[in-house]
């Protein structure tokens, strides 16, 4: 008999857990884990996913935090939106402190059906800032190191060595060319 009772409570948390609310396609200025974004007030999409028929956000809550460890652990956010009761789920414009140049972010959200249930945060998502003033380019020109024949000339190749005595954690190249 314990085992009849043992897996139908089973059988009906499993199926409590699939019935969930879920929070997916993370979107930053229409785009997934955007890289270059020039826009100081960018705007955040997402979807809510239900196995249920007629499930709509009530509301939903967004944190930003400038790494993904402070995220996970919801402290030291530069951003946290609150609960908003609302039913929007697209565009909806980032509101905290001003955004750094070049910096990436990191960002979540969780919502709230109208049945009063929460969703679990979704899967974290970012985006990185651009250069926003001329004044944060600090870069070099690196040349091909000879002459250029103007006819027939191939495709050079550019390189350039360098070392660091800093542990790195990530980095990102920008890379333009001379226009003709």
């Amino acid at each position: 008999m314990r085992k009849y009772i043992s897996l139908i409570a089973f059988q009906f948390f499993t199926l409590l857990a699939f019935a969930q609310v879920q929070v997916s396609n993370l979107l930053c200025e229409n785009r997934t884990n955007p890289v270059g974004l020039d826009v100081v007030q960018p705007r955040f999409s997402w979807q809510l996913n239900s196995n249920k028929r007629n499930v709509l956000q009530t509301a939903y809550e967004i944190r930003v935090a400038d790494n993904s460890a402070s995220l996970e652990k919801g402290n030291t956010l530069i951003w946290n939106s609150g609960k908003v009761t609302s039913d929007s789920s697209v565009h909806v414009a980032y509101k905290g402190t001003p955004l750094q140049s070049g910096k990436k972010y990191y960002w979540q959200v969780r919502l709230w059906d109208n049945t009063g249930k929460g969703a679990a945060w979704s899967t974290p998502a970012y985006w990185q800032m651009a250069f926003l003033n001329t004044n944060d380019w600090k870069a070099k020109w690196i040349e091909p190191g000879y002459a250029e024949d103007t006819l027939m000339r191939p495709s050079p190749i550019f390189r350039k060595q360098f070392s660091t005595n800093k542990k790195i954690q990530s980095a990102t190249a920008s890379i333009t060319a001379h226009g003709m």
